[in-house]
């Protein structure tokens, strides 16, 4: 009896410990989309080809920009299986930075995730932006939506840093097109996760 009473709070805390982290890992996924989509958006940072060009930034309250998300969190040792170049030049200013990165790729955690699905409709995403559902959804012509691909997230022990794959798309009426591919270092700042800018 008491055997299965220590097997069965086994159990309970293991599950509790998983469902913290992907608790967290749903967290991380939603701060970097927000932060990548309005960092990186063309529609939102307009690029200055001549000197003289005059730049007007869109009003985002007259903007409603659709963004999907793919359920699928692929393992990421699977990912940098497939494309270590992604894990080798990371350029991070800070030489902290390339230290946690680093660290967090030879961890024992980045080997062991696997791969799952999550519950895309709890992301809240920040304005301009709107989350569409279905991959069948028709655009028009005069429409662009963005596509954004999530690996597994692999944080460190304390949760203060973490490495994410993302595949970063811009789709049309007539298909996607390829806009960024690449792993990217987040950390945890004031309760909210940013993504490290490289140099």
């Amino acid at each position: 009896m008491r055997k299965l009473f220590i097997l069965l709070m086994f159990t309970i805390s293991l599950t509790s410990c998983k469902d913290d982290y992907e608790q967290e890992e749903l967290k991380a996924i939603q701060d970097v989309a927000n932060d990548y989509l309005k960092t990186n958006d063309i529609l939102l940072n307009p690029t200055k080809f001549f000197e003289d060009q005059v730049i007007t930034k869109p009003n985002i309250d007259t903007l409603d920009i659709k963004v999907y998300f793919s359920d699928a969190l692929l393992p990421i040792s699977q990912v940098k299986e497939d494309n270590e170049w992604m894990f080798k030049d990371n350029h991070f200013k800070k030489a902290s930075d390339s230290v946690s990165f680093f660290n967090i790729v030879n961890s024992q955690k980045f080997k062991e995730l696997k791969f799952r699905e999550f519950a895309k409709s709890k992301l809240k995403l920040e304005k301009p932006y709107s989350q569409f559902m279905s991959s069948q959804t028709e655009f028009t012509a005069d429409e662009e939506y963005r596509v954004l691909n999530f690996s597994r997230v692999c944080f460190d022990d304390k949760r203060e840093n973490g490495i994410v794959v993302i595949e970063y798309l811009v789709g049309y009426e007539s298909g996607t097109q390829s806009g960024y591919h690449n792993s990217l270092l987040i950390k945890k700042r004031n309760g909210k996760w940013t993504y490290v800018r490289r140099k």
